[in-house]
């Protein structure tokens, strides 16, 4: 099946990044979303390209190329007109099945479902739906515009004709696919908390501050990002609830450090509080200068 038009269900950090991300790529994508921020996603992906035109790497016609290819809505009904569906919503497994089980009835019978999960097997979202054999696991990293790599995963009756869509797809968007087998927390999920966990540890302990422990563990090993804020850009509540779902599934391994829950408490959650382990400016950039007490050590 040709497809032209690319429903994505979810407007937050993910599903905007997947959006402007196709929508670069040609595809016209339609929005889904019923949170409260979804009506300021299309600002949000606009301020991303800005960013981009900014650096040269887009041009002012492109950038309008791309915005006019996005829509934004609330009508589900609108589903009916998609060739492929991404579903990029929070990792809860009622809310995801809900929504898989609503487009599942308004949807086309011959359009491929992807979900985004990081935490939740497809096999079990699989099941609330008719399409058991359609619905394809694809791990979309953010920033989703600028990372080129992307896990794949089958669920058990998955079959290859679904597989072969998403990783045209994934290929269109510039994306590496990595197929791996089935587990709770893929690879990057499972990795980056663990690295993000061990670092919390170690600024509650008072070896050192949030910064500290980003400019070693980015400079040492080569990273564009630290862990810390990558977290913070994910949010530490989404961080905290993949430990949560984790620790569930394999065991103390994942538990939580105190501080991280400490923070989601205060709403002390990253980017989009403009502090986190770091702190951020209203553009969304890393404040590099910082007040070691007041940005990342532990309280006394």
């Amino acid at each position: 099946m040709d497809i032209r038009k690319v429903a994505v269900l979810g407007a937050g950090r993910l599903g905007r990044g997947i959006a402007e991300c196709a929508a670069s790529k040609g595809y016209d994508v339609v929005l889904f979303s019923q949170g409260a921020g979804g009506q300021d996603a299309l600002r949000r992906i606009e301020k991303s390209l800005d960013r981009k035109l900014a650096k040269w790497a887009i041009t002012e016609s492109e950038k309008r190329l791309i915005l006019g290819r996005i829509s934004y809505t609330l009508d589900l009904k609108e589903l009916s007109k998609a060739d492929l569906l991404v579903e990029a919503t929070i990792d809860h497994f009622y809310t995801k099945q809900e929504l898989l089980r609503t487009a599942d009835h308004l949807c086309r019978p011959e359009v491929v479902f992807i979900s985004t999960t990081s935490t939740l097997r497809v096999s079990d979202l699989a099941r609330g739906i008719n399409r058991t054999d359609q619905l394809v696991g694809l791990h979309f990293i953010p920033p989703v515009p600028d990372v080129p790599v992307a896990e794949l995963v089958r669920g058990s009756q998955t079959d290859d004709a679904a597989v072969e869509v998403a990783k045209q797809f994934a290929a269109r968007l510039g994306k590496q696919v990595v197929e791996i087998q089935e587990s709770p927390g893929l690879v990057n999920p499972r990795t980056l908390v663990a690295l993000v966990n061990e670092a919390a540890y170690l600024i509650d302990e008072g070896v050192c501050d949030a910064y500290q422990a980003e400019q070693i563990i980015k400079d040492s090993w080569g990273m564009t990002q630290g862990p810390l804020e990558m977290a913070d850009r994910l949010g530490l509540d989404l961080v905290l609830s993949w430990m949560e779902q984790l620790q569930d599934e394999f065991g103390p391994r994942y538990a939580p450090c105190p501080l991280i829950r400490r923070y989601v408490r205060e709403r002390r959650l990253g980017v989009k509080t403009r502090l986190g382990f770091l702190a951020y400016t209203e553009d969304d950039a890393l404040i590099t200068e910082h007040n070691s007490k007041q940005e990342g050590k532990r309280e006394d």
